[in-house]
């Protein structure tokens, strides 16, 4: 299943820690063959992306890559001195910001789940971000040469001590999207795409599993879904997870009950 999300607000108007402060772009004006003649954003790329130390970045002189831009959101555009622009539209920001790749800076978010007997609701393994302190899905970059399932099973051992072998008897899995990201890293040249996927877990398998916090996490817990709480997530966190329940309610092979809350049920629009 190939979904993307088309949101496109964190992206313009949140303000990264480390960037300055983003060009307004009005809802009107995103989509790049709309005409925007004042638009003026800035340009910024951190300097640990320029630092030729820096082995994850690309090189600042976008002439010299040889690799195929890639993107989930289809063929790749650029502007006029070939420089890849974001397939959603303008951020108010130009540069690579604090990503390291020109164009798509290519992610996997993982969702763990489990249902609680004891309150009846549906829990996410979440973390707190280090950098923002936000609540947000265990994930991270995908290494060259590595798969979607290999960076999943790496960033959640490395962020929530999480095993492979802790998920391996599981109720349910799959990978539920792959696409752009409403993140407030994004720029006009550089962007974050992430694959989605969701392992659902008994609750008694669940709970014997040695979780603890470890790399760009500060802290974890296992969160219950409320209309509240996906309201609460880091970039399009909760998106992401709002997808992984309504998939798996609508699964035939669905293995939670569906006594979930009348207000997340009209949210699901199920």
């Amino acid at each position: 299943m190939n979904k993307s999300y088309k949101s496109h607000t964190k992206s313009r108007t949140e303000k990264h820690a480390s960037y300055p402060s983003r060009y307004f772009v009005p809802d009107d004006k995103i989509i790049w063959d709309i005409p925007f003649d004042a638009y003026q954003p800035t340009e910024f790329t951190a300097p640990v992306v320029l630092d030729r130390n820096t082995t994850w970045a690309d090189p600042h002189d976008i002439t010299a890559l040889t690799r195929v831009f890639e993107s989930f959101e289809g063929d790749v555009k650029f502007n006029a001195i070939g420089v890849p622009l974001n397939p959603i539209g303008r951020t108010g920001l130009k540069g690579r910001g604090v990503l390291g790749k020109w164009g798509a800076n290519f992610a996997v978010d993982g969702i763990v789940t489990t249902l609680n007997p004891y309150s009846n609701l549906l829990e996410v393994l979440t973390i707190t971000r280090c950098d923002t302190g936000e609540t947000a899905l265990p994930g991270g970059m995908v290494d060259a040469g590595e798969t979607a399932m290999g960076t999943r099973n790496r960033e959640l051992e490395e962020e929530v001590s999480v095993k492979s072998t802790d998920l391996a008897n599981h109720l349910y899995e799959e990978t539920l999207a792959s696409g752009y990201v409403d993140d407030p890293r994004n720029t006009d040249n550089a962007w974050m795409e992430t694959t989605v996927i969701h392992t659902h877990l008994a609750y008694e398998n669940a709970s014997e599993m040695q979780v603890c916090a470890g790399d760009d996490a500060s802290d974890f817990k296992w969160l219950p879904i409320t209309t509240e709480s996906l309201s609460s997530f880091y970039a399009n966190h909760g998106l992401s997870l709002l997808l992984a329940v309504k998939e798996m309610l609508q699964s035939k092979s669905s293995p939670i009950d569906k006594t979930i809350t009348a207000e997340l049920k009209q949210k699901l629009n199920i």
